[in-house]
């Protein structure tokens, strides 16, 4: 059985291996963890650490300007990597923010998870979590990504859908024909809505790309719309677009 002395030793020399800003996430169970959280709270009044929330810690950062927090893309991190396997990802209008899509920075961040969190203020960041209630890997997060813009495309802000999809086309130029595939079988997981849009920009932008499996999943008495398909897509009937 571990001693507190040695649980001490192995928090500093964790701690001393973060980088300025880095992010613990300790995940501790039996024995052990009363006396790991000790350790941490030694290490936070000493200022070696600052404390998130339970399980979650951070190596401050100090600058001129004070102590600064952990930058967004390291909070984003501490929910969406668990024991080094990837359970969520970034989504939402800071997603679509740093892809350009909208000019307008979101007052909080998104992210898609396979189980669900309540929305909570960490270190000043607002955080989101929405449930993707299906199996996923992390090579799957570009695709999901896309597919969440193609479904959150009427609420982006700032912006339209005729601004939007020549972007989105852009970034489906970049994929594989096998992420194209896997792109089109995720898609079955979302909104009918989302599925009739991608298939008529595969059918539009990807000839070779088979759209069946998704024109069979959509009921053909469901109309769609969308302000300007017409100018996006070659043929917006097919896909039930009014």
């Amino acid at each position: 059985m571990a001693t507190s002395a040695s649980i001490a030793s192995t928090v500093q020399r964790q701690v001393a291996a973060l980088g300025d800003g880095q992010v613990l996430t300790i995940m501790m169970e039996g024995q052990t963890e009363v006396a790991y959280y000790k350790a941490l709270s030694r290490m936070v009044k000493a200022g070696k650490l600052v404390r998130l929330e339970k399980g979650k810690y951070y190596k401050p950062r100090n600058s001129r300007f004070g102590t600064l927090r952990p930058s967004e893309m390291e909070i984003v991190k501490t929910f969406t990597q668990r024991g080094g396997k990837t359970v969520g990802y970034l989504t939402g209008n800071a997603l679509y923010n740093q892809w350009r899509l909208t000019t307008q920075v979101p007052n909080k961040i998104t992210i898609a998870r396979c189980s669900r969190l309540p929305e909570r203020e960490i270190s000043g960041y607002k955080l989101k979590f929405v449930v993707r209630p299906f199996p996923f890997r992390e090579a799957d997060i570009p695709m999901l990504q896309l597919l969440d813009a193609l479904t959150d495309i009427r609420q982006i802000p700032d912006t339209s859908p005729a601004t939007v999809i020549p972007l989105l086309v852009a970034k489906m130029k970049e994929l594989q024909p096998s992420q194209l595939n896997r792109l089109t079988r995720l898609a079955l997981e979302y909104p009918p809505s989302t599925r009739a849009l991608l298939g008529a920009l595969l059918d539009t932008h990807f000839a070779e790309q088979k759209t069946g499996q998704l024109q069979a999943s959509l009921n053909p008495l469901t109309r769609y719309q969308l302000a300007g398909i017409e100018a996006l897509v070659s043929d917006k009937s097919k896909w039930y677009f009014k």
